[in-house]
């Protein structure tokens, strides 16, 4: 997924290079912040963590602290469109996973476990209201609200020391984020069409207390985590217009 990003980003700045050599009398892109202008987002968010101190805005954080994997790159697909000059309403998907494998190789083990596979996914809806100021030569800032909601699910694959041997466990997780808060961003109209914009989005978010289930041997047993919730926490995101 990175390389195609990055792939996607050599052409579009190959186009507008190429663009800018056949119009050399040109003054511009002019930003197209327009009643009905309308966009496809692409959205890359390349730090995510999966606890409270670290970022929310769709991701699902905050749901399980005991496993070994955190989602920590999101990428999304969403839709933009300007109800007047200055507003416009956007929403979107975004997903993101992860996966590690650990494995302790000493005599003993201080925390429990010998082995440990462990996988997260996150799957995310957000919604934006952004006001667009006066655009400053390509670029035009903005400010706005958003509200997003997450699921999210994990689990835990290891073994446990035992007598004269080892124990198979699983540890399974799943939970839900509601956010809500304010974005920061621009979009940069590098070429006509096409626009590079970061977003920053500070506010407040809180999870549902995990459903875990934890299965070793013959014995499985279900309870509930803790609920939590946040202020002040956020995430960046990178985002791709193309306009239609």
């Amino acid at each position: 997924m990175k390389k195609l990003f990055l792939a996607l980003m050599l052409v579009f700045f190959v186009s507008s290079f190429s663009f800018a050599q056949i119009n050399k009398g040109w003054d511009g892109t002019k930003p197209e912040v327009y009643q009905g202008s309308k966009s496809f987002i692409f959205l890359y968010s390349p730090f995510v963590s999966n606890n409270l101190t670290g970022n929310f805005a769709g991701t699902g954080v905050g749901i399980y602290d005991t496993t070994a994997t955190a989602v920590n790159q999101l990428y999304g697909v969403g839709f933009q469109y300007f109800v007047s000059s200055n507003i416009s309403l956007g929403g979107g998907l975004t997903f993101g996973s992860g996966s590690s494998e650990l494995q302790h190789t000493g005599a003993a083990t201080t925390n429990g476990w010998l082995t440990r596979k462990s996988s997260a996914t996150t799957i995310g809806i957000n919604v934006d209201a952004n006001y667009h100021f006066k655009s400053l030569y390509s670029v035009s800032p903005y400010l706005g609200l958003n509200v997003n909601f997450a699921m999210q699910s994990a689990k835990d694959d290891g073994t446990t020391p035992a007598p004269g041997g080892s124990t198979p466990y699983t540890v399974e997780y799943s939970g839900n984020v509601f956010g809500a808060g304010i974005n920061f961003g621009f979009d940069w109209y590098f070429t006509p069409g096409l626009s590079l914009g970061g977003k920053y989005t500070l506010g407040f978010a809180t999870t549902s207390g995990a459903d875990i289930k934890t299965t070793s041997g013959a014995i499985t047993i279900e309870n509930k985590g803790p609920k939590a919730s946040a202020f002040g926490t956020g995430i960046a995101s990178i985002m791709l217009n193309v306009h239609f």
